[in-house]
Order: C-alpha cells, then sequence, then structure tokens
C-alpha cells in the first residue's frame, strides 16, 4: 500500500506539474516505485497465480464427477416406418390421417444421460499430480520473490547509473572550466609577448577535447536519466533529481558468510530444488498408467418422443468400474522415460544454479573489495593531483615550467576524480551485486518458508507465514 501511495502521489504530480518539472526521488523510493510497477514482477504474479490454479484443479480431479448428455433427433427409416404403421393400426385406421408431429412417436426422439464417477483409486496418479502442483506452486512462489530482488537490483543499478553520470557530468564542466581559465590566463600572456602562440593553440586544441568529452557526458546522463524513469514507471522522459549520493561504509561480512547466507536465502536455488520434487512427482504420474484405475459409476438415462420424458426408456445401472491398459504399445514406457529425463535435467539445473549462486556471491564480494581498495587509493590521488596542478600552474606562470606540464597535471586531475567516482559507483554497484547474489530479501524469507513447507503446511499459509512487513538490508 505504501508503494502504491508513494507512486500515486509521483504520477498525480507528473499530471498537475509543468512538464519540464524534475521528479525528485531517493534510492529507496525508486526501488519501492521499481517492485510496484515493474511488469516483470506482474509476469511473474500470473505465473504464481497460474500455478495456484493448477493445484486447485489437481485437488478436484479426486472429487465426484457429473456429467449430462442430452440428444434431439429427427428419426425415420424402414424400422420406424414398419412401428409407426403397427402403431397407426392399434390406434384407428384413419389415425395416421390427423396426425401430427407432437402425436406421433416415430417422427422424433428425446434422450437423456446422466453420470457420476467417483474415483476410488488411480494409481497414485491423482496423488503424484497434487503433489506436483504443489511444488510447482512453491517454486512459483520463489520465483516471484527472485524476480522482485532482481527488480530491486535492477533500480539500485539504475539510480547508480545516473549517480554516476552525474559526478562524471561534474567533473567534465570542472576541466572544461579550469582549461577555460587557463588559455583566458595564457591569451593574456601572449598579448603581453610572455609567451609563445604555440601555447594559446595548445590550450585551445585541450579545451575542445574537454568540451567534446562534456558533450557525450551530457547525453550519457540523459541516457542514464531514461533508463531510471523507465526502470520505475515513470514516462522515460521525466527528468530525475536524485536525492541521495555515492556513501561508503564498509562491509562487515566476511566471504564465508556471505556465501552462507546466499546458500540458505537465494529463492532461485531453493525454487530449482522444489522443480526436481515437481518432476519426480511427474514421473510417477507417468508411471501410473501401468496400473489399474477403479472408480464408482452411476449411470441413468432416459428417451421419449418428447424432451425429458422416459415413456420409451427409463434405466440406471450403479456399481464399480475397474479399467486397466494391457498393453498400449510402450506408450507409458515412453512416457515415463521422458519424464525421468526431464527430472534429471531438473537436477542437473538445481545443481548448476547453486554453483553459480557460489560463482556470484565470490565475484560479488571480490569486486566490492577491489572497488574498496580503489576508493582509498583514488581519494589520495585526487589530494596529489589537486596540489600538482596548482604547483604546474604557478611554475607556468612564473616562466620556469612549460605549458605541456601544466596541461597533463590538468588532464591527471581530471582522471583521479573521474577515477574516484568510478570507485565510489564500483563500489555500491558491486555491494547491491553481492546483496543480489546473497538473496537479500525483498518481500518473502526463504528459509521460513521452506521451513513452513517441509513442517506440511500449504504454500498460501507459508507465504503467510514468511511473508515480510518491513524488510530491512541492514539485517544481513
Amino acid at each position: 500500500m505504501k508503494k502504491n501511495l508513494l507512486l500515486a502521489a509521483v504520477l498525480l504530480t507528473l499530471s498537475i506539474g509543468h512538464s519540464d518539472a524534475a521528479v525528485r526521488l531517493s534510492l529507496a523510493e525508486s526501488v519501492d516505485m521499481a517492485i510496484a510497477t515493474h511488469e516483470t514482477i506482474e509476469a511473474a504474479r500470473a505465473a504464481q497465480e497460474e500455478a495456484r490454479w493448477n493445484l486447485s484443479a489437481a485437488r478436484r480431479s479426486s472429487g465426484l464427477k457429473i456429467s449430462w448428455q442430452s440428444q434431439a433427433n429427427h428419426i425415420g427409416g424402414r424400422s420406424y416406418n414398419y412401428n409407426r404403421r403397427q402403431y397407426y393400426a392399434s390406434k384407428d385406421p384413419i389415425y395416421s390421417l390427423y396426425a401430427t408431429p407432437q402425436t406421433d412417436p416415430y417422427t422424433r426422439a428425446f434422450s437423456n444421460y446422466f453420470t457420476l464417477q467417483f474415483p476410488l483409486y488411480t494409481g497414485g496418479q491423482t496423488e503424484n499430480n497434487i503433489t506436483a502442483r504443489k511444488n510447482a506452486l512453491n517454486a512459483a512462489d520463489l520465483s516471484l520473490e527472485n524476480t522482485r530482488q532482481t527488480v530491486r537490483f535492477q533500480a539500485l543499478q539504475a539510480y547508480y547509473d545516473l549517480l554516476q553520470q552525474k559526478n562524471l557530468l561534474a567533473v567534465s564542466r570542472s576541466a572544461v572550466t579550469m582549461a577555460t581559465e587557463q588559455l583566458k590566463l595564457i591569451q593574456i600572456q601572449f598579448e603581453e609577448g610572455t609567451v609563445a602562440q604555440a601555447d594559446v593553440l595548445q590550450m585551445q586544441v585541450q579545451l575542445a577535447d574537454y568540451r567534446q568529452n562534456f558533450v557525450s557526458a551530457e547525453g550519457n546522463l540523459e541516457a542514464a536519466q531514461y533508463k531510471l524513469a523507465r526502470t520505475v514507471g515513470l514516462p522515460q522522459d521525466t527528468p530525475i533529481e536524485t536525492t541521495d549520493s555515492f556513501t561508503y561504509t564498509p562491509f562487515p561480512h566476511s566471504l564465508e558468510e556471505c556465501e552462507e547466507y546466499a546458500l540458505e536465502h537465494r529463492p532461485d536455488g531453493t525454487a530449482a530444488e522444489f522443480r526436481v520434487k515437481q518432476y519426480e512427482a511427474s514421473k510417477e504420474v507417468q508411471k501410473a498408467e501401468w496400473r489399474p484405475t477403479l472408480k464408482a459409476i452411476f449411470n441413468k438415462s432416459t428417451s421419449s418422443n418428447d424432451p425429458f420424458r422416459s415413456n420409451r426408456n427409463d434405466a440406471y445401472e450403479a456399481g464399480l468400474q475397474l479399467s486397466w491398459t494391457i498393453f498400449d504399445n510402450a506408450i507409458t514406457a515412453a512416457n515415463v522415460n521422458a519424464a525421468k529425463a526431464r527430472a534429471t535435467q531438473a537436477k542437473a539445473e538445481a545443481e548448476g544454479t547453486w554453483n553459480n549462486i557460489r560463482l556470484e556471491t565470490r565475484t560479488a564480494y571480490a569486486q566490492m573489495k577491489a572497488a574498496e581498495e580503489n576508493i582509498r587509493s583514488t581519494k589520495l590521488a585526487v589530494s596529489q593531483a589537486e596540489e600538482s596542478y596548482q604547483i604546474s600552474q604557478v611554475r607556468y606562470e612564473e616562466g620556469v615550467d612549460i605549458l605541456l606540464n601544466v596541461t597533463n597535471a590538468q588532464e591527471k586531475l581530471t582522471q583521479a576524480r573521474a577515477n574516484y567516482y568510478t570507485a565510489l559507483y564500483n563500489y555500491n554497484l558491486y555491494r547491491a551485486t553481492l546483496e543480489k547474489a546473497m538473496g537479500i530479501p525483498v518481500n518473502l524469507d526463504v528459509p521460513h518458508y521452506l521451513k513452513a513447507v517441509d513442517e506440511g503446511r500449504s504454500a498460501s499459509t507459508a507465504l503467510k507465514e514468511a511473508t515480510l512487513e518491513n524488510p530491512r538490508e541492514e539485517d544481513t
């Protein structure tokens, strides 16, 4: 509800405000809006609903089934004509002269068939089909949570991309400003005859490069705004003003702790295990075709020349129906083998999923730690580059240094600032990647859900018990 209200407030602001008014979004608001509006979550929720109804259909297949068939026919032919003549003769020799379709019993026929069936034994087909559908629903519940986590990461990434492009644009603007001021100084010195024209031309070329980089940075910023707007469900031409900035806080957990957490909490890994159980149960469903089935049957049939009458026929049958396919040309064997292969495939896919989870966790952790080290080194490099630029600028103004050293110092300062912002960006992005790899919950506590299912609770009950009201990333 909170997320929906947030989205409604933002859209209302867009509808009543100016078309060029920027939408102010924090990182948390962007995540909430993405989770509330992203179409992949809606698709996953629809898949969950489909799995729920499939389970309902499997359960209801074990109950009573009632069917009704009705026919209305025009009848004729030698047999009916002979019976018609006998019937008329028994009535009156001239009866046929004034008989009508409504009074002629050999002109039309109506019949009704009612059947009641109740399965008593299906060879395990019904039971295993229910089990397969249960596991499919469990997998769908976890897949929905995995989709939410993916969308959260996409929102974080889009927000961080926009912050990074804003920072790089600021670096480019600063480079243009430095070069412009330096060019003004050189032009004054050239007019005074203290520097050569080559220095003016060299600085003009340097300034042109910085301006080109600035234009490219503006384009990258605009593209990043489009991406974030699309991710959070806003019109893609909506200007966005970020209210948060990059932060750095040391990550408090070891790789071993992260990996252990991931193996317990990743919803896609647990969903893969439920799919293995689903296909194992489906294999047993196919095996049931080798066994007999037993049903309780009640049939009632009526027929007449008038609808819903029984003057011609009124009969019923009640009893048991045993059926057993003795030979089906090895169709069942083929289906069983196909189901075995699918179960084997599911096991291999589950194993691959867990291996990828370990790899993703280790990779993201290593990249985050590398970025963390880069933050320290690049921050120091910025201070050193600023000092070097100031020294080279003073030396050039005093005529004891050449312009090349000044432009080199400018270039190194610009690069150092870009490197620092890139290190901050990488650290925040790889930390978000690590949290995604670990399975930090959005709406569902996976271990709690799994425990509830193992204790025999239904999927809906387990989902209710494991749903988080206010999940917090810092709980990890």
